[in-house]
């Protein structure tokens, strides 16, 4: 029987029984423990990821937005073609540069021209 709560229950002779019985009493906890972690691990394996080039709005809606926002104003000025123009242009060419000063110039140079040459000879005039 125990005299105080500092003494052990059990009392071993050796170290050698000591660690066994310590092992054999946490070996069911260390062994659920790792079964629960498993498990866990296991679930989290299966998860997808979401696709990285997938976008909210497809090529064609981001057209139509910028359409719809950017339209309207370039009757204002001319300032808002170039920004039309650059906007559906890295739109549609994914970031290239080159690309979109390509098509920039391809698309809406003639029509900036018109713009600017216009407004330039209605400042003459007046």
């Amino acid at each position: 029987m125990r005299r105080s709560i500092l003494e052990p229950r059990i009392r071993f002779h050796s170290d050698a029984e000591m660690e066994a019985a310590v092992v054999t009493t946490a070996r069911p906890q260390f062994i659920a423990m790792l079964l629960a972690l498993i498990v866990s691990q296991q679930d989290r394996k299966k998860r997808r990821a979401r696709q990285k080039g997938r976008s909210i709005y497809s090529t064609s809606q981001v057209n139509s937005i910028i359409d719809a926002t950017i339209h309207p104003l370039a009757d204002q000025h001319w300032v808002f073609v170039v920004a039309d123009g650059l906007l559906h242009a890295a739109n549609e060419s994914d970031g290239d540069p080159l690309e979109i000063l390509l098509k920039f110039v391809k698309y809406n140079m003639p029509e900036l021209l018109r713009r600017v040459v216009k407004q330039l000879r209605e400042s003459s005039k007046e």
